[in-house]
């Protein structure tokens, strides 16, 4: 499920204790940058409700918190698979050719061989890699979404110029 202007940190993946804490898998490149988060966000019946967060201690990209709210076992079972959510607006700036996958959407693809190739629709967050999608003519252009292939990111035109494989547009023509 997705949330407009929210992002998905990880999924509730166990309880830890009789106390109510829950362990939250992190889907995130460097899981360090969330040790001082202060709340999550939960989905609720469509909606997401935010939950304090009382402590939190991180290994890895396992994230141990007790939530505001849940004080036993019982109750904090009743969050198990759940995805845990943060505000977009809370994501640290990036710079460079790192970008995050929702910020890529929209942009605008220009090949350093091929030339503009279409606007980035959608963006599938695979087990092995992302891979974009670009309207290309009447077909759906498929590419790895990876930073050795990302050349320049102009945030503020909204362009993505990238040197992708040679021979990949060729499939779709």
């Amino acid at each position: 499920m997705e949330f407009e202007g929210y992002y998905r940190l990880g999924t509730i993946v166990k309880t830890h204790g009789v106390k109510g804490n829950v362990v939250v898998r992190l889907d995130v490149d460097d899981p360090s940058k969330y040790k001082k988060t202060k709340a999550v966000f939960l989905p609720k019946d469509g909606l997401l409700c935010s939950y304090n967060i009382l402590s939190l201690s991180l290994k890895g990209d396992l994230m141990n918190v007790s939530l505001e709210g849940f004080l036993d076992m019982n109750m904090a079972e009743t969050l198990l698979k759940q995805d845990v959510f943060l505000p977009v607006s809370d994501l640290p700036t990036l710079s460079g050719n790192k970008i995050y996958l929702h910020e890529a959407i929209g942009m605008t693809v220009i090949d350093s061989r091929e030339g503009e190739l279409g606007v980035i629709q959608k963006i599938y967050d695979l087990p092995e890699q992302p891979v974009a999608s670009v309207a290309f003519g009447e077909k759906e252009l498929l590419f790895p979404f990876l930073t050795k292939f990302i050349d320049q990111i102009d945030r503020e035109q909204k362009i993505l110029r990238v040197t992708l494989p040679e021979g990949l547009t060729d499939i779709y023509r």
